[in-house]
């Protein structure tokens, strides 16, 4: 499995083993089994056991597990149990330390993929993407806005206004680019129904410069994967941007009344070669 390539990456709860064969089959680029908040308290320790079970049988690196926080009562076995040579990658919730990071991945000998939801966790940001076995980032929306006592998320009904989080998400972004890791991956979209605001959601969040989304249903797998393609839109002013480059020998040339130089060539060139991998 390659991390790096990662854009849909499915939820299910540990607790739920009925489901985990409808996820691997749901077209997801790769599965979370999820042992940390889709486990209630009293069950952690039943699901872990049944999980520990089910991967015994499963081919090397078939899926990621989220384990509970470096913090809690149950991180020493769900740390064990991600040596299994069916754990691809560990999500690590809640990442604040990387000194803890950094002895997860050496114990595990799995690459990392925290979890930034506080605001310590942006504070410690460029610590974090710097750690060893840090392979991407994942946004909590949830859970920072928790932290951060922001009024997220509105009451039903009421559109998922992400303006409040531009400033985080871009922060992600950034510090990502600056230490070479693989583009982040957005927060989930709660409204598994909303097809249309997941595809909106989905591509603000690749304006932006994210590479992915988290989901938490499988009906939202095919409308995010739609909505990480590029358009028809964009490939047909690739294809555009790309003729004018090869009447010029890659100088400045104008293209729809509008100036394409360099840049503009190498995203044209980008959009295809992203639309050519997923036909």
């Amino acid at each position: 499995m390659n991390i790096n390539a990662l854009q849909t990456l499915l939820f299910v709860p540990a607790n739920r083993p009925e489901r985990f064969a409808k996820a691997l089959n749901s077209g997801a680029d790769a599965v979370i089994i999820d042992l940390e908040d889709a486990v209630p308290p009293a069950d952690k320790d039943a699901a872990r056991g049944t999980l520990t079970s089910w991967l015994m049988e499963q081919p090397p690196a078939s899926v990621l597990v989220r384990i509970n926080g470096t913090g809690s009562p149950w991180f020493n076995q769900d740390m064990a149990l991600c040596r299994s040579d069916a754990v691809a990658a560990v999500v690590v919730p809640k990442a604040e330390d990387a000194e803890a990071l950094a002895e997860l991945a050496n114990v595990t000998d799995k690459p990392l993929l925290p979890f930034i939801e506080s605001a310590c966790a942006l504070h410690r940001l460029n610590d974090i993407a710097a750690t060893h076995g840090v392979a991407r980032l994942l946004f909590g929306q949830l859970d920072m806005a928790l932290d951060l006592a922001m009024d997220y998320p509105p009451p039903a009904g009421e559109p998922h206004d992400q303006m409040p989080f531009l400033p985080i998400r871009s922060q992600l972004v950034v510090v990502s680019r600056a230490h070479g890791l693989a583009a982040p991956l957005d927060a989930v979209y709660t409204a598994f129904n909303d097809d249309a605001g997941l595809q909106n959601y989905v591509r603000e969040g690749l304006k932006l410069g994210f590479g992915g989304v988290l989901l938490v249903h499988p009906r939202q797998v095919a409308t995010a994967t739609q909505a990480l393609a590029p358009t028809p839109a964009q490939r047909a002013w690739a294809d555009r941007v790309l003729a004018a480059e090869q009447k010029v020998n890659g100088a400045v040339v104008a293209v729809n009344e509008r100036m394409v130089d360099s840049p503009v060539m190498a995203r044209a060139r980008r959009i295809l070669q992203e639309s050519n991998a997923t036909e």
